[in-house]
């Protein structure tokens, strides 16, 4: 099973808007349309049999509707994740709603909503969490960040969070630091109670083989997922980027989906 940890997509009515911002913010080309259709074809045509799709709001009032719309669209190849924000009173209420409805795990983006991860408002929601929910955390910062701007999701961050919370299931998107990977090595890379994902948009082969394969080597392929970042990278293009690797074959099977069914339960 081909399982893309990493995917954002909106109602129809709202999508195109937010495709044209993310296009423009990110600079990145889309690969398709960020809607449920649009993915699903995607997914078709790229051999991937499971997305799970993350949550994520800008504005707290937007919260309740948003996860509304992702319990909805639950089916056999979308795993919706919760959106949550830091400014939500009753985050363990939120945690426990969701879990009811079927949600497998939240996305947490401190670029976004501007807190650190390891900010003690954020501890109700990761004790609730337990051990049988996932979260998803940005870790790194944007390619266009500028020197001087604050990294709301520097590795370290998320590193004092698996501290604090060891029985976390927790993801750091981005191989552990999107255009961080020297922090990443350092806080993240080779511990025991985190995985990380292989998102790195546009492409993940921007990166290397040498430079995939080695933070893979050193963390350990049990504990990497494959992601995209869907609709900003290609499925098809990303997986075959990781076949190529000079890994083993069964290496390659855990990163590409064996990892995040035994981890989500899927």
């Amino acid at each position: 099973m081909r399982i893309d940890v990493h995917t954002h997509i909106w109602p129809d009515r709202i999508a195109p808007a937010v495709l044209q911002n993310m296009v423009g913010t990110f600079g990145y080309p889309a690969v398709g349309i960020n809607t449920v259709d649009g993915i699903k074809e995607h997914m078709r045509a790229s051999g991937v049999d499971k997305s799970v799709v993350l949550g994520v709001v800008e504005r707290l009032e937007h919260l309740p509707g948003a996860n509304d719309w992702l319990i909805s669209i639950q089916d056999d190849m979308l795993v919706p994740f919760g959106a949550m924000h830091p400014d939500l009173e009753d985050k363990p209420a939120e945690v426990r709603r969701m879990r009811e409805a079927g949600i497998k795990g939240f996305k947490l983006h401190p670029m976004v909503n501007s807190y650190y991860p390891d900010d003690p408002r954020m501890f109700p929601f990761y004790e609730e969490m337990g051990d049988d929910m996932v979260v998803e955390i940005h870790s790194g910062r944007w390619a266009h960040t500028q020197p001087g701007d604050t990294v709301w999701a520097e590795p370290a961050r998320i590193m004092n969070v698996v501290r604090q919370f060891p029985k976390l299931k927790l993801i750091a998107l981005h191989l552990g630091g999107f255009y961080m990977l020297d922090e990443a090595e350092r806080e993240l890379i080779g511990r025991e109670n985190v995985l990380i994902d292989t998102t790195w948009p546009p492409a993940l082969k921007v990166l290397g083989s040498e430079t995939l394969a080695g933070i893979v080597s050193r963390h350990g392929a049990e504990k990497v997922c494959f992601g995209t970042d869907f609709p900003l990278a290609d499925m098809a293009e990303d997986a075959k980027f990781i076949e190529s690797l000079p890994l083993p074959d069964a290496a390659k099977e855990q990163m590409l989906g064996g990892n995040a069914r035994e981890l989500i339960g899927l």
